[in-house]
């Protein structure tokens, strides 16, 4: 049986500016080909039994060349599989979407491209400059920052190129493009914006005009991935600009995991502005229970669910057991506001407290003072690749602690990620018992911007809901 193959555009970054058709992809592949510059938190949205392959491109080295990856998507295509090449922005511009679809289409493979939000608008729009404007600007013109000879038309009148020019990961080009530009007639003096990384924490934005531009992207530091903006649009960044005004834009964080679920903290400091990654990647496998370990449950006075996963895997073998949550004991209790979330989900009432007592049946993961096991929580090896390169390339500044089962793997991932020196980062936590324990642990520096927006998320999580009548 033939495979197929699914282009997915991956946006530019912010992991909410992928589309709908592209989720749906990722949520049915088979094997999954990433560029560098996807964002690799997209990948979680795949199956568990899903495999990754990285593809990833950096200026002077190449982790997979081009002609290897055309004759992988012919082989898993070949195989059955349904594949799914992520590329960052939109797969059609300037991402050699071309040459992966004729080899897929000379080997009599199905395929289909899913358009991504490119990154020039993405990056404009992000920066506080809309690539048009009634009065500045009627036209937009992109161009890759890359030199090619052989689809080169010369030069080019000033009118050619369009009110608005956006030149992709033109850095190493950027002094030679804008010569060229004053020399087709431009001022010197128009205006012209570099941002690196856009649409994420790390973004980064210089302003210059054509003559200047190139000093202060130097003395910046500015590098690849970056979208160079050109025109009159860039003077309308000083009072649109948005993104870069959050409250922890620029932060770099780290938020500890102990469960195999979606981070919340995550998203809330993403959504915040700040560049922030759950550590390590950790998956969960599900242990049986049997009908003698279910009875016991059920015949507690006090059950106290240690993880928000046992709530669903307990009520699941109910099921299985032609019982249902009905059958539970009426006094139920918690550890974390997210598995009380979850018991209220399932219509259950429960009381979280900090610390279980000796009465209470505990369920949870694999751990010496769980009663009943429903789990146990492992380090993901699809994602070692992942966690290894992000510990790497990014410079992390503070980790949070949900809780203190976080502190010891966060420990563990980077033992096992040989990233000791994270050890010495600042640390943010939700609760004494876990600020002390990480203290303990050996991080000595609090973060205390980071630790007073921790605050406001746990009231603003645990405030009662408003109902209108």
């Amino acid at each position: 049986m033939s495979g197929f193959v699914s282009f997915v555009g991956a946006g530019p970054g912010d992991i909410g500016l992928i589309t709908e058709k592209g989720k749906e992809s990722l949520a049915k592949a088979d094997v999954v080909l990433y560029d560098r510059l996807a964002n690799p938190r997209l990948l979680r949205l795949t199956p568990d039994s899903c495999e990754l392959i990285y593809c990833g491109k950096l200026p002077d080295r190449h982790t997979m060349r081009q002609e290897k990856i055309n004759e992988m998507l012919v082989e898993l295509g070949n195989a059955g599989k349904f594949a799914v090449r992520l590329k960052g922005g939109d797969p059609s511009i300037f991402g050699r979407v071309a040459e992966e679809a004729a080899a897929l289409k000379n080997a009599g493979i199905s395929y289909e491209i899913v358009p991504g939000i490119t990154s020039s608008i993405a990056a404009a729009n992000y920066a506080g400059m809309p690539v048009t404007h009634r009065e500045l600007s009627t036209s937009f013109t992109i161009r890759t920052g890359h030199t090619c000879q052989a689809v080169s038309t010369g030069p080019h009148d000033k009118d050619e190129h369009g009110d608005t020019i956006a030149y992709y990961m033109g850095v190493k080009n950027l002094e030679h493009h804008c010569q060229e530009l004053i020399k087709q007639g431009f001022s010197p003096e128009t205006k012209i914006a570099v941002i690196e990384w856009a649409t994420t924490g790390k973004q980064r934005t210089v302003e210059g005009t054509l003559t200047s531009i190139g000093e202060k992207v130097k003395s910046h530091d500015i590098k690849n991935p970056a979208m160079t903006i050109i025109g009159e649009v860039v003077g309308l960044r000083e009072e649109l600009q948005w993104f870069e005004k959050k409250r922890m834009f620029g932060k770099r964080i780290l938020v500890a995991k102990a469960s195999a679920g979606e981070s919340e903290l995550e998203q809330y400091f993403l959504d915040q502005g700040a560049e922030a990654y759950a550590f390590p990647a950790l998956k969960l496998q599900k242990e049986p229970l049997s009908p003698s370990w279910i009875q016991q449950i059920l015949s507690a006075e006090k059950v106290l669910f240690a993880a928000p996963e046992s709530v669903s895997i307990l009520i699941k073998s109910l099921y299985e057991e032609g019982r249902d949550i009905r059958d539970l004991p009426r006094k139920l209790f918690c550890l974390s506001e997210k598995t009380r979330k979850v018991l209220e989900h399932a219509g259950l009432q429960s009381e979280k407290i900090a610390s279980a007592d000796a009465e209470m049946l505990q369920v949870g993961y694999q751990h010496k003072d769980n009663n009943i096991v429903t789990h146990s929580i492992q380090l993901d090896p699809r994602f070692a690749v992942i966690d290894q390169r992000l510990l790497e390339e990014e410079s992390w500044e503070t980790v949070i602690f949900p809780s203190i089962s976080a502190v010891d793997w966060f420990l563990e991932g980077c033992c096992v990620y040989s990233s000791e020196h994270l050890r010495e980062i600042s640390f943010a936590a939700i609760g004494t018992r876990v600020k002390n324990y990480a203290v303990k642990k050996g991080f000595a520096h609090l973060d205390e911007e980071v630790q007073e927006e921790l605050t406001k998320w746990q009231k603003n999580r645990t405030r009662p809901a408003v109902h209108n009548i």
